[in-house]
C-alpha cells in the first residue's frame, strides 16, 4: 500500500503506526489498539503522532482506509458493501460518508470515474 500521508522523513513511530494499519486494514482500528500494540499510552501516542504528522491519528487511519478503498474500487469488482465491510466500516452508509469526506465523491461516483 502506498504511504501518501507519512511525509518525506517519517519517524519510527509513524512507520510503526502505518505498518499496523496496513496489516490490520480489515479490522476496526482504534488508537487504543495501536497504542497497546506499540506499548504506549493512547494519549501519548495521539499527541506524538499529531506532533510528528500534523494530523490526528483518527484522520490518518481513515485516510489510509480511504486509499485502500480507492484501490479496491479501481481494480476489483467487489461491491461497495463488500469493500466497506472488508475495511471494517460498521455500515455501507458509514463507509460512503467517510469516503466522500476524504475523496469528495461517493464510492460509486469514484468507481464510475476511475474504471
Amino acid at each position: 500500500m502506498e504511504r501518501l500521508h507519512l511525509g518525506k522523513h517519517p519517524t519510527k513511530l509513524t512507520v510503526d503506526v502505518a505498518n499496523y494499519i496496513q496489516h490490520h486494514m480489515s479490522e476496526l482500528i482504534t488508537a487504543e489498539k495501536i497504542a497497546e500494540e506499540l506499548f504506549l499510552s493512547r494519549p501519548y501516542l495521539s499527541r506524538k503522532f499529531k506532533e510528528e504528522t500534523g494530523e490526528s491519528l483518527t484522520d490518518f487511519i481513515l485516510k489510509e482506509k480511504t486509499e485502500e478503498a480507492k484501490r479496491l474500487l479501481r481494480y476489483s469488482d467487489k461491491s461497495l458493501t463488500a469493500i466497506g465491510s472488508y475495511l471494517g466500516f460498521s455500515s455501507a452508509s458509514h463507509f460512503s460518508r467517510v469516503f466522500k469526506t476524504y475523496v469528495g465523491s461517493t464510492p460509486s461516483e469514484y468507481r464510475e470515474k476511475h474504471q
